[in-house]
């Protein structure tokens, strides 16, 4: 009497499967056959379910299957994911596609096509080691929870990261969360949204690790953000970064007059990575005038200290001290007041950094010919100057936070 079949019946209740084929011996062929039940993959997060398909206990025809099913955990995390970046469009297939698909196969032109570059020549300078990341199901699934949309990145930096010590895995997340934002060029704020109903982002990635992750301003720029990116407002990555530290100090109880060692390190590394220390910002007033200004007067010493050239000219020929003295002479107001106090402080010090105070712009003013006393008073600084500049400080960096 027969034994019974060893190939499962079609009729079979449960969904089956064939297992890779061993390796043939001689002119036999050795078939094991599994009944494998595949209705666990509906359950499935997607991460599971991408863990599933490289085990190679299902076919790839039940993966894909469980992705498109709309009852299927995995196909709603990845729908939801997808109509996020864009909505009503083909992402969510081309997605499923991609993830069903080898990882040796994802070729940077595939991933082009899927859009995941928002500048496709960013694909033909990547590193070896950040193209393997983006072809991998980690690399994808990174980029669609923090890259495929504008604003996703924002929520990059984690409260446990940012308040408190991150572990090595944490860390090795958020850097591989970078690199992929990096290498897609999501990072940069004149990149176009993958959604055409979506705006750019008021605060690029750089901004936001400056003010919400400063640990991580280093690495991000290592990478090869850009140093000298403005945001919405125009305002250089330099004042950003610079004002968030001192403000930390300030918190902290630190003197704002201080240009404290963590300023200093800070504007070294911006200087290092490419960043102009005296860039102005879109009104054309420079780096270390908008934190004087701004209460931050040790910040913007830093600034001078690291090499911010206080007699680089703008296109009308003004210079930081031009600015400086500019706003000296203005005191209709309160704030006003306020700005020609450190104006006059900024003034001394800068000198100090060979900002001349005779050098005359296209319309053939200087910035002494500016000032309504002697510039041995101007410069002058004495402890009861100090006390009142301090105190000046103090209540322009209270109104501004």
């Amino acid at each position: 009497m027969p034994g019974p079949s060893s190939i499962p019946s079609p009729a079979a209740s449960s969904p089956e499967i064939l297992s890779p084929a061993p390796p043939a011996i001689g002119r036999n062929v050795a078939r094991r056959v599994y009944s494998v039940d595949t209705a666990p993959l509906t359950a499935m997060t997607l991460s599971q379910l991408l863990n599933a398909q490289q085990s190679s206990k299902y076919r790839t025809q039940d993966i894909w299957r469980a992705l498109v099913d709309p009852q299927a955990y995995a196909s709603r995390e990845l729908r939801l994911a997808c109509d996020s970046a864009s909505p009503n469009g083909p992402l969510f297939l081309q997605m499923a596609t991609l993830l069903t698909t080898p990882e040796e196969e994802r070729t940077l032109d595939r991933l082009i096509d899927v859009g995941i570059f928002l500048v496709p020549a960013l694909a033909r300078q990547l590193r070896a080691d950040d193209a393997a990341l983006l072809r991998s199901n980690e690399g994808l699934k990174l980029w669609l929870q923090y890259a495929a949309s504008p604003t996703c990145y924002l929520s990059v930096f984690d409260g446990s990261d940012v308040f408190g010590e991150a572990t090595t895995k944490s860390r090795a997340r958020i850097d591989k969360i970078l690199r992929v934002l990096v290498a897609v060029g999501r990072d940069k704020t004149d990149a176009t949204p993958a959604n055409p109903t979506a705006t750019a982002p008021r605060n690029p990635l750089a901004h936001l690790c400056s003010q919400t992750a400063p640990q991580w301003l280093r690495r991000l720029l290592q990478l090869g953000a850009c140093a000298e990116q403005m945001n919405d407002q125009g305002m250089p990555l330099t004042v950003v970064a610079m004002r968030a530290q001192a403000l930390r100090l300030y918190t902290a109880g630190h003197d704002p007059l201080d240009p404290h060692d963590s300023l200093h390190q800070l504007a070294q590394l911006l200087r290092r990575q490419g960043a102009d220390l005296a860039r102005s910002n879109r009104e054309g007033m420079p780096a270390p005038a908008l934190l004087t200004f701004h209460g931050l007067c040790g910040a913007a010493e830093a600034l001078l200290a690291a090499g911010a050239d206080p007699n680089t000219p703008d296109r009308n020929g003004n210079t930081l001290m031009h600015h400086l003295a500019h706003v000296v002479r203005l005191q209709d107001d309160p704030v006003k007041l306020d700005c020609a106090c450190l104006a006059r402080h900024a003034l001394a010090v800068a000198s100090g950094y060979g900002g001349d105070m005779d050098r005359a712009n296209r319309a053939g003013q200087t910035p002494r010919s500016w000032l309504s006393e002697p510039l041995s008073a101007t410069l002058q600084i004495g402890d009861q100057r100090l006390e009142i500049v301090r105190t000046t400080a103090r209540r322009r960096i209270r109104a501004l936070i």
